[in-house]
């Protein structure tokens, strides 16, 4: 798994982007095959990028280019939503059907700092409020 360290603030794995902006948030951008491989290097990121920031951390993440899941990476994402320092994650981009599943998921397991977005502005709003 390559992992470009860019700056402190940019870091990519393969050809997911992740930035840090400001208001702690983490901007990711997935882009292809999330593999279980990528997701526990995406996990490494955040933990170094988490060091630059005080409090908890937000996620704006990116799924308009983003494929398939494998099962173990989709473990991953759903424990690094669930880890002390992580305040809300927010995403957008996805098709609307990949969605309205997804939601009923994360509905099911009472999920209240994750929520879906049309757009990157309504995304980055909801986080900053």
């Amino acid at each position: 798994m390559v992992i470009k360290n860019i700056s402190e603030s940019e870091i990519w794995v393969e050809a997911n982007k992740t930035y840090l902006l400001p208001g702690n948030i983490f901007y990711v951008i997935s882009e292809g095959k999330q593999t279980e491989e990528m997701a526990i290097a995406h996990r490494l990121v955040c933990h170094q990028m988490s060091k630059l920031v005080t409090g908890k951390v937000n996620y704006l993440i990116d799924l308009n280019n983003c494929g398939k899941n494998e099962p173990g990476a989709r473990l991953i994402w759903s424990q690094i939503s669930d880890e002390e320092n992580t305040n809300k994650v927010a995403l957008f981009g996805m098709h609307p059907v990949a969605r309205v599943l997804a939601s009923f998921v994360m509905g099911i397991t009472n999920r209240n700092n994750q929520r879906f977005f049309k757009t990157k502005e309504e995304a980055v709003n909801w986080l900053v409020s």
